[in-house]
């Protein structure tokens, strides 16, 4: 990420001194020449980010006395609480028009709008004026320990959240979330009743970073205790490279092949699993003939792979949809019950896991 101009660090800071109260309605700030100083900056650095306050409607100037914190106006509030905000990851992922189509056709009938951000768009200075910009927030976590932090501050200034795709204990929110647990267990059992004696779990993140892989693997664990099958799961040491990690699954498929036993991987998403296909597949090993791979996600690249990937499909549009209602209830209803809810998941057959 390319670094951040001063003046747009300089701007970030006094807007975050405002709406967290620092510097109260018609309180002066610090003059030009005193910001310059405070930052180390130039002069003309500094002015534009009073610019940028002044233009954003901040705060205000009164000649020959300085800048002063503008008084919010009620309109612009009450305005400004017809947008919903989702929170995804990536500014570009695959999957999230799905999410965003569902959560849409839930505001139909109501004057609410959508607004998309990336998460990298809350480093920005943009979390300190969540209450007064947004009705409510529909959010993507990325991992345990940010999410937490982020959720704890919504919860602090009673903003609506519902979280998408995973559950974050110990945060009352609402949260909608596919059947993972559901959907590793079907995984397996798709190969164990090929009789696939060796079914192992594949994973790259830790499960306490990641609930929806650790359902997958729990879903996988109740699979393979219920049929008396022994677990196997690989995930990479600390600090491995991927194509380290990839060596790694190669080397312990390899040998198990070489007691001529099939084997099948249930992988914990279809990007890991098309990945590892195409690694396996340059060693030499043939799939789904010598090992089978299954994936989660059905991703449009999954069908173009060579064998196509079998995979578990999320709803997404469901899920959007879902959060979208949960969030209306949330906002019209000061008093909730909050809960997980599980959207049914699919397993997509296609070639790379069917032994012939």
């Amino acid at each position: 990420m390319a670094n951040q101009p001063l003046y747009k660090k300089i701007y970030q800071e006094l807007k975050k001194q405002i709406f967290t109260g620092e510097l109260k309605e018609d309180e002066q700030l610090p003059t030009e020449l005193e910001l310059s100083e405070m930052y180390n900056v130039s002069r003309i650095t500094s002015k534009r980010a009073v610019v940028e306050l002044e233009n954003e409607g901040l705060i205000y100037r009164v000649r020959g006395k300085g800048s002063f914190v503008k008084r919010r106006e009620t309109e612009q509030v009450s305005t400004n609480q017809e947008t919903i905000l989702f929170i995804m990851p990536f500014a570009q992922n695959e999957g999230f028009g799905n999410y965003a189509e569902g959560i849409l056709e839930s505001f139909k009938e109501t004057p609410f709008r959508l607004q998309m951000q990336p998460h990298e768009w809350l480093t920005s200075g943009n979390d300190y004026t969540l209450k007064q910009d947004y009705a409510g927030i529909i959010y993507y976590p990325i991992n345990t320990q940010i999410s937490l932090d982020f959720l704890y501050k919504c919860q602090v200034q009673e903003i609506p959240v519902v979280i998408l795709d995973k559950s974050i204990e110990k945060i009352e929110y609402d949260s909608v979330v596919a059947d993972n647990h559901e959907g590793g267990k079907m995984s397996a059992e798709y190969f164990l009743d090929q009789e696939i004696e060796d079914v192992l779990f594949i994973s790259v993140n830790r499960f306490s970073d990641v609930s929806s892989v650790r359902d997958r693997y729990l879903g996988y664990l109740t699979a393979m205790y219920e049929n008396e099958k022994n677990p196997i799961q690989l995930m990479p040491k600390e600090g491995d490279e991927l194509e380290s990690f990839f060596k790694t699954v190669f080397e312990e498929v390899n040998q198990l092949t070489q007691e001529n036993k099939n084997v099948g991987l249930v992988v914990e998403n279809d990007v890991i699993a098309i990945r590892l296909m195409t690694y396996l597949k340059q060693q030499g090993m043939e799939v789904p003939k010598q090992v089978g791979i299954i994936g989660f996600d059905n991703i449009q690249a999954a069908n173009l792979m060579d064998p196509p990937l079998t995979t578990v499909a999320q709803n997404f549009y469901e899920m959007g949809h879902l959060a979208g209602e949960l969030l209306k209830n949330q906002i019209v209803n000061t008093k909730n019950d909050y809960s997980e809810h599980v959207v049914p998941v699919e397993l997509i057959e296609r070639q790379s896991a069917k032994y012939q």
